[in-house]
């Protein structure tokens, strides 16, 4: 994520479970909290995944916010 402007984007690296390097991305957001930014950046990442046949996921972010709401849903089966 950038900081320091009005628009905020997306921008990550997807590793397989050997840390070897899937593919990088990004997604513009215009307006909005970092917390968005966060949540936008997974979504954007396990629909790529699943979009290339992958169908287990390890997020990794140092958002304490987004994990505990990630730890409070409801993800069985997800």
């Amino acid at each position: 994520m950038r900081r320091g402007s009005r628009s905020n984007f997306v921008d990550r690296v997807l590793r397989d479970q050997n840390g070897n390097w899937i593919l990088g991305y990004n997604h513009y957001l215009g307006k909005c909290t970092v917390f968005e930014v966060e949540l936008w950046g997974i979504l954007d990442g396990i629909f790529i995944l699943l979009s290339k046949s992958f169908n287990k996921v390890t997020i990794q972010i140092d958002n304490l916010e987004v994990v505990r709401a990630l730890q409070g849903s409801v993800m069985v089966g997800s």
